[in-house]
């Protein structure tokens, strides 16, 4: 028995259970389980910390995700692992939707893609005709279920980024939707290569 466990316990009481002191039934009866709570508390000590993805240890990250029915990616920095269980309930509110895959890459890369859906991204003169914001040049698309990933960063992606960016993206898109292009580009515009007005090009002074 751990007689300060002991102690501790009776001290935690209200004045009026500790009237008859140590020798009295109240600390006997405390001791006859001090033992077992101790080693109980021992094992919840920091239990707030293994919950906590920002301070939880390494090898419990796995666990952690399993909470929130994620399956980490080893290869990913512990950093982006950190960010997604601690993001997974917001993110399963936008899945499917063109905010869930923008965040769900952005996590990784930490760039936001442009989602564009090239059927709705025409425009009427005189009516909708607002520049970067619905005045955009694609080839025609007649399939309303396509869309269209376009991933801006400083530095040029590796391949494995690339890969791992496009199956997040097949992830978390609608099952009856599909990708039929993707544009890898660094941070800034090249005029000819890469110059989609609204997307990745602004004009300004």
């Amino acid at each position: 028995m751990s007689k300060r466990y002991a102690d501790h316990l009776f001290e935690s009481l209200p004045a009026i259970y500790r009237a008859e002191g140590g020798d009295g039934f109240t600390y006997r009866f405390l001791s006859l389980f001090a033992e077992a709570l101790e080693e109980a508390e021992d094992l919840v000590y920091g239990y707030d910390i293994l919950m906590n993805p920002d301070k939880s240890h390494l090898d419990f990250l796995p666990w952690l995700a399993s909470w929130v029915a994620l399956e980490l990616d080893e290869n990913w920095p512990v950093e982006k692992q950190r960010e997604l269980i601690r993001s997974a309930i917001e993110l399963y509110r936008w899945r499917g939707t063109i905010k869930g895959i923008e965040t769900f890459v952005e996590i990784y890369t930490g760039f936001k893609p442009v989602i564009i859906e090239p059927f709705n991204a025409g425009w009427r003169v005189g009516v909708d005709a607002v520049l970067g914001v619905n005045t955009r040049i694609h080839d025609p698309v007649a399939d309303v279920h396509c869309f269209c990933v376009i991933v801006t960063s400083n530095d040029e992606l590796t391949e494995q980024q690339k890969q791992k960016v496009m199956a997040i993206v097949e992830i978390q898109k609608p099952a009856h939707t599909k990708v039929i292009s993707y544009g890898w580009y660094a941070e800034f515009w090249w005029l000819g290569v890469k110059s989609t007005v609204g997307v990745d090009m602004r004009v300004g002074s």
